[in-house]
C-alpha cells in the first residue's frame, strides 16, 4: 500500500510539473483595504478540472482568509451575500506589505468555466493594486484571472474599482485521478452572537432618527425590541461632560449598573459616541464593525466622528434620574461641521435597576463619516454580519450573553484511500450525556427543517443509514473513520453529521450539526 501511495504522489507531482501552476498576478501594491474586507475577481478553468492546492497573498498580520465563490461572475455580486459559497479556509501569520503570505487553505476544486472568486480577511487586511487595464489580466495554459474589486465590508456596499488582487494561486490539473475532499454544507444548531451591529456607510443612510431600541436582559442575554422609551432632553441640572475632540470622559453612577457579563459603578464615555464599562476601548473616529468586536470592554456603540468641542456645538451631558443614568449628546456637531445643520442629538440611558439599555435617537445629522449602532461584550467576539435593525426589530432580536457556536462536525483530513482520519464533533453543550456520528450515501441539501417534531431550525443533512453513539465526555469528540484502500471506492460520496442529546436545548433535546460531504480519492 505504501508503494502504491507512493506512485500515486509523484504522478501529482508530475501533473503538478506540467501544469504552469502557480498563477501569479503582482505583489506590488499601492492601495490596501481594512480588515474585515474582501478582494473580487473572476477565474477562468481552461481544463476539465483542477485543485487549488496553495495560496499566497499580499497581507498585513496575523489572522485568517475565508475563500468564496460564486457562479459565473462575480460582477454585480459583490454586495450579495446570498450567492456566495465558503470552500476553503486558511490561516496566515506575520504577513508584511509587499511581501507573498501563505496561506495554510484547506485545498479545494474548481471546474471547468468562469467562476467568481472573493478573498475575505479576517483579523489581517489586504494589500492590493490599483486597476489601470493593463495590469487587471493574468493567465497560464489552464487557468486565467481577471481583477477586481475591493471593500472594506465584505459582501456589502458599492465596492472600490478597479482593484487587482494581489495573489499566488498554486494548483494541480487533476488529470484521471480523484481528489479525496471534505465539504462542509447546511448549518448546525443553535449559534448565537453576544453583539450585533448595523454598518451605515454614510452618514446620510442613517435611517434611525426619531427611534429607538431597547436592550432588555433575558437573564441568558438581551432580546432587542423597537425602542420602549424615546428620547428624553437633558435637565438644566444636567452635568456636562468634560469632552473634546477624540476624547473620553468618566461618570459615576449613584448605583451601579448590572450587565450580561458584571457590573459598573463607572461609565467611560467616549466622545464619538460610544460608551463603556471601564477605559481601554479607545477613542477612535472611524466606525469600523471588526474594531468594536475586538474592543477590550463591554460597550454600547452609536459611532461616528463628533466633535464636541466644535465652534457652536452642543455638549455631551449626564445625569441619573429615577435609577436611570443618561448619557446625552446634545446637539453635538460632526467634525467639520460648523453650523446647527451638523447637530446630533441622541443618547443612551442605563436602567440600574433592570439593566436594561436603551438607545434613543432624536434629530440627527446627515453629514460627516459613517456611522456603526451596536454593542459587543469585552473582549473577542464572534461577527453576527451586519443587521438592518430598523427591519428586524419588529420581530425582535435575540441575543446571549456569551458568544455560542453551532454544533459542528470537521474531517480531521481528507479522506485518501488507505488513510484513517476521524470525524469531529465540536461545540457539544455542556450537561450533554450521548452523542451520535450518523453516516450515509444521501446527502439533504438543503437540509429538513425538524421544527415538526421538536427542534427548530435544526436540520436533517443526511440520511440514516448508520448511526455510531458516542458518550459525550467534553465540547468535543473524534470518531475513528478508516478509509479503504480499494481503488474501487474513489469517487463515491459519503456525508455526514452529528446529533447530541442536550436536554433543555429544545423540546426534542437533540441538537444536530451541519452536514460533512466527504469524496474519497486516491490523492
Amino acid at each position: 500500500m505504501l508503494h502504491i501511495l507512493r506512485l500515486s504522489l509523484a504522478a501529482s507531482v508530475s501533473l503538478c510539473a506540467i501544469a504552469q501552476s502557480p498563477l501569479t498576478t503582482t505583489f506590488v501594491n499601492n492601495n490596501g483595504g481594512a480588515a474585515g474586507g474582501a478582494v473580487y475577481f473572476d477565474l477562468t478553468v481552461a481544463v476539465p478540472a483542477l485543485v487549488v492546492s496553495g495560496l499566497s497573498l499580499n497581507l498585513n498580520g496575523t489572522g485568517s482568509i475565508e475563500v468564496y465563490t460564486c457562479p459565473a461572475t462575480r460582477i454585480g455580486n459583490q454586495s450579495n451575500p446570498a450567492v456566495w459559497s465558503l470552500v476553503s479556509t486558511g490561516t496566515v501569520a506575520g504577513a508584511v506589505a509587499g511581501t507573498p503570505a501563505t496561506v495554510n487553505i484547506t485545498p479545494f476544486n474548481l471546474s471547468a468555466g468562469t467562476v467568481g472568486m472573493a478573498f475575505k480577511a479576517i483579523g489581517v487586511s489586504h494589500n492590493y493594486t490599483t486597476g489601470i487595464g493593463s495590469n487587471q489580466n493574468y493567465s497560464t495554459t489552464e487557468m486565467s484571472l481577471s481583477a477586481g474589486e475591493a471593500a472594506n465590508i465584505s459582501f456589502s456596499g458599492t465596492p472600490f474599482t478597479p482593484r487587482v488582487v494581489n495573489c499566488s494561486i498554486s494548483y494541480i490539473v487533476s488529470g484521471s485521478g480523484i481528489f479525496a475532499t471534505s465539504t462542509p454544507y447546511g448549518v448546525g444548531c443553535y449559534a448565537n452572537s453576544a453583539s450585533f451591529y448595523e454598518n451605515f456607510a454614510t452618514s446620510a443612510s442613517f435611517d434611525l432618527s426619531n427611534s429607538s431600541i431597547s436592550m432588555l436582559p433575558t437573564g441568558t442575554g438581551y432580546i432587542l425590541l423597537q425602542g420602549i422609551t424615546s428620547y428624553v432632553p437633558p435637565s438644566l441640572t444636567a452635568a456636562l461632560i468634560a469632552l473634546t475632540d477624540d476624547s473620553e470622559g468618566i461618570v459615576t453612577l449613584t448605583s451601579p449598573f448590572p450587565y450580561s457579563n458584571g457590573v459598573t459603578s463607572q461609565l467611560y464615555v467616549c466622545s464619538n459616541g460610544f460608551v463603556s464599562v471601564a477605559t481601554g476601548n479607545g477613542t477612535g473616529y472611524t466606525p469600523s464593525a471588526s474594531v468594536m468586536l475586538s474592543a477590550p470592554q463591554t460597550g454600547w456603540w452609536a459611532w461616528h466622528d463628533y466633535n464636541p468641542a466644535a465652534a457652536g456645538s452642543g455638549q455631551v451631558k449626564f445625569e441619573q434620574i429615577g435609577g436611570v443614568a443618561y448619557v446625552t449628546w446634545d446637539g453635538v456637531y460632526d467634525y467639520a461641521g460648523t453650523t446647527p445643520l451638523s447637530a446630533n442629538n441622541f443618547q443612551m440611558q442605563f436602567d440600574t435597576v433592570s439593566g436594561a439599555v436603551h438607545y434613543a435617537f432624536s434629530t440627527m445629522s446627515s453629514a460627516g463619516n459613517g456611522r456603526l449602532v451596536g454593542y459587543s461584550p469585552g473582549g473577542t467576539s464572534s461577527d453576527p454580519g451586519n443587521t438592518d435593525l430598523s427591519v428586524a426589530l419588529p420581530a425582535g432580536i435575540t441575543r446571549s450573553a456569551a458568544d455560542q457556536s453551532a454544533l459542528s462536525i470537521v474531517s480531521s483530513g481528507r479522506p485518501i484511500l488507505g488513510t484513517s482520519i476521524s470525524l469531529v464533533t465540536n461545540n457539544i453543550l455542556s450537561g450533554t450525556f450521548l452523542g451520535v456520528t450518523i453516516l450515509s450515501f444521501t446527502g439533504i441539501n438543503p437540509g429538513i427543517n425538524l421544527d415538526f417534531i421538536g427542534a427548530p431550525n435544526c436540520f436533517q443533512n443526511v440520511g440514516l443509514d448508520i448511526s455510531l453513539v458516542f458518550i459525550a465526555s467534553g465540547s468535543s469528540f473524534a470518531q475513528p473513520l478508516p478509509i479503504p484502500s480499494s481503488a474501487g471506492y474513489a469517487g463515491i460520496n459519503l456525508m455526514a453529521q452529528s446529533a447530541a442529546f442536550s436536554s433543555g436545548a429544545n423540546a426534542l433535546g437533540v441538537v444536530l450539526s451541519n452536514g460533512l460531504g466527504l469524496r474519497l480519492g486516491n490523492f
